[in-house]
């Protein structure tokens, strides 16, 4: 599996859930389109115009990004903003089985905070572990992706993995 896409933030370490999602929205609307222009308004109001703007967007974030409540509408507004790809050094755990789950890769890798910025061309092979810096001609390494994980994302998240191998078994 691999993603193209052009960097639309670098967001520093501790970035919390209600940052990408105030929960004054969470109780009021359950359209995720609609829910996603709300995405990060309070720290950064362009946000959501500039994700639509990109052909597959990746977001890249210092350390512990997601941490805070275990809001499981934070990944999903990420993912109706087109967000193709977060690329982090730390995830909140809660925060990073939740993207699984609705079929938004995530990645681990260390120093990407400071290795890229915003506007900067990525590809990355998730098969190999490597993120190439198109505009520089680098390459970064992480740890692969476990197969059962990209299995999850090829579906579209761990519903669809489960329908289309028949359920939950014992």
């Amino acid at each position: 599996m691999n993603i193209k896409g052009e960097v639309v933030r670098v967001f520093p370490s501790d970035t919390n859930t209600d940052e990408i999602i105030s929960g004054k929205y969470k109780y009021d609307e359950l359209d995720l389109n609609k829910l996603a222009k709300h995405t990060f308004e309070s720290i950064d109001s362009h946000f959501y115009e500039d994700c639509q703007s990109l052909k597959n967007p990746i977001l890249v974030a210092a350390a512990n990004f997601g941490c805070g409540s275990s809001r499981e509408q934070a990944p999903q507004v990420l993912k109706a903003c087109g967000i193709s790809c977060i690329i982090g050094e730390s995830f909140a755990r809660i925060f990073y089985r939740n993207c699984f789950n609705i079929g938004l890769p995530l990645i681990e890798c260390a120093d990407i905070s400071k290795e890229v910025a915003p506007g900067e061309d990525l590809e990355v092979n998730f098969d190999v572990g490597v993120i190439r810096v198109e505009d520089r001609q680098i390459e970064l390494r992480f740890k692969p992706i476990p197969t059962f994980m990209q299995e999850l994302l090829e579906k579209g998240g761990l519903m669809p993995y489960l329908d289309a191998c028949g359920g939950y078994t014992d």
